[in-house]
């Protein structure tokens, strides 16, 4: 079988798809990720281009905010994934399909462009859902119907109808008890496929991580105290005030503090800290999960799966995009605590910190879900559900 995984050249976007796409090369099959610079040649797996060339994260947004001037909050969210960058991906996989002919395309599913190129070339496809808010997928799909239907034109075809989603099935690494979780009247703490009519797939939500950083021989040795992790992940928003805030009510606390400020971060920002603050740019997220008591983060839905499959009490920071739908979906599940930003300040931090260190309710929360996430399929297991795909 010959598989195509595609991603928006994101972290959070690429690296939730890795561990599938390398178990199918485990078991033989010829896999290919479709993605762009910087992650193009990089990857332990064959690379080609997955969106136009120098389509940079600020330049889709500005591009996106002159073609819908008067889009805000979710609209230009859904503008951004269902017009601009499906445009630029479809267009740069639709040459790559044509000349790989894979017999699966496994794409991100806000990726929508990757879904586009693989229907026009009739190739089964499956979306992998990176996020846990149902409706931001839902309206991506149903926006780039709309927005790129030239696409299909071009081609002598039409938009495919009749599914939320284009593909024949969800890839969704949500616990399943969330996937019934009720948000309320306006919306819904479902995964994506609660909402979708197409078949679903759980996965077990597996770290990767390019990074050969190594685990801090502070965190990994005795120590005598509790140890925070403190990370506003890849893509902060620029929130430089949050985490400094963060950091400075935390190192009041008798705790070692392990702060990540990620790729683009500066850990000279954060200024003096006290010995018992630890900052740099990277660290193996998923081996700091299993060693830390508490974890202070954005609500990156990697990072909150991460956190549930640690059993790992969390609070949560949200900046952006989905962060707010997750930090109020982990509150509500009972495995966490979220503060907006106007509601850190004045100690609300260490107060929120402080209570979730010990035994609590959260902790209780978060290891019922660890047990659940360890029950669902891994990777490998899901590798014949794709070769029935690819066969249909």
């Amino acid at each position: 079988m010959r598989v195509v995984f595609a991603a928006i050249p994101g972290y959070g976007h690429l690296y939730p798809l890795m561990p599938l796409a390398m178990a199918c090369a485990a078991a033989g099959h010829v896999v290919t990720v479709a993605v762009g610079e910087p992650f193009l040649g990089r990857l332990p797996l064959p690379t080609v281009p997955g969106i136009r060339t120098g389509a940079e994260l600020d330049g889709v947004v500005q591009e996106t905010r002159r073609r819908h001037p008067d889009a805000r909050g979710h609209e230009l969210t859904v503008a951004m994934f269902g017009d601009t960058t499906a445009e630029f991906v479809s267009s740069a996989l639709d040459e790559a399909v044509e000349d790989l002919r894979p017999d699966l395309v496994v794409y991100e599913a806000m990726n929508v462009g990757a879904a586009m190129a693989a229907d026009v070339h009739d190739i089964p496809a499956a979306g992998f859902a990176i996020g846990m808010a149902p409706f931001v997928v839902e309206k991506i799909h149903g926006a780039a119907r709309e927005f790129r239907r030239t696409f299909w034109a071009a081609r002598g075809r039409v938009p495919p109808l009749g599914s939320a989603l284009l593909g024949a099935a969800l890839i969704d690494p949500a616990p399943p008890s969330l996937v019934s979780t009720d948000a309320g009247p306006s919306s819904t703490g479902a995964s994506p496929a609660a909402l979708s009519p197409i078949p679903r797939l759980p996965i077990r939500s597996v770290a990767y991580s390019e990074n050969s950083a190594a685990v801090p021989d502070w965190l990994s040795g005795k120590r005598s105290r509790p140890a925070i992790y403190l990370t506003l992940g890849t893509v902060s928003f620029g929130a430089v005030d949050v985490i400094r805030r963060a950091v400075d009510q935390l190192a009041g606390l008798d705790v070692d503090v392990l702060v990540a400020v990620g790729p683009e971060g500066e850990p000279e920002a954060l200024g003096d800290l006290p010995g018992h603050v630890h900052v740099g740019r990277f660290v193996p997220q998923s081996e700091v999960l299993d060693l830390v008591d508490l974890i202070v983060h954005h609500g990156g839905t990697g990072t909150v799966l991460g956190a549930m499959a640690a059993g790992l009490p969390q609070l949560i920071l949200p900046q952006g995009a989905d962060q707010f739908f997750n930090a109020d979906l982990v509150a509500r599940t009972g495995a966490g605590r979220s503060l907006l930003n106007e509601g850190q300040l004045d100690g609300a931090i260490v107060r929120a910190a402080s209570a979730m260190l010990g035994d609590c309710p959260e902790r209780t929360r978060a290891d019922q879900l660890r047990l659940e996430i360890a029950g669902m399929p891994a990777p490998e297991q899901l590798v014949p559900e794709l070769v029935r795909l690819a066969g249909r």
